[in-house]
């Protein structure tokens, strides 16, 4: 549930980045690549407390990673290729 949770705030998260990027008038691929950096260390952030908070060893919380970071990430990708002009 928690990685459904994360998931679904970075897609969230993504949305945030390209609005603000938009009302600045910017493109939304420049919001989605603003987005990339901030939501790496979240991701990471995410698998340290999984480790040293809940006891979840590395070899389980890194498939997690890819899934929690990769999900958004994709998105944003998505977002850069085709939402490019804004």
């Amino acid at each position: 549930m928690h990685t459904l949770m994360m998931v679904g705030g970075g897609l969230v998260g993504l949305g945030v980045f390209v609005l603000v990027a938009v009302l600045l008038k910017r493109s939304a691929a420049d919001g989605a690549r603003y987005f990339i950096v901030p939501w790496l260390a979240a991701s990471i952030y995410n698998l340290y407390l999984g480790m040293t908070r809940a006891g979840i060893p590395f070899s389980v919380e890194l498939p997690i990673l890819v899934v929690v970071f990769g999900v958004p990430a994709a998105a944003a990708w998505l977002v850069m290729r085709r939402g490019g002009a804004g």
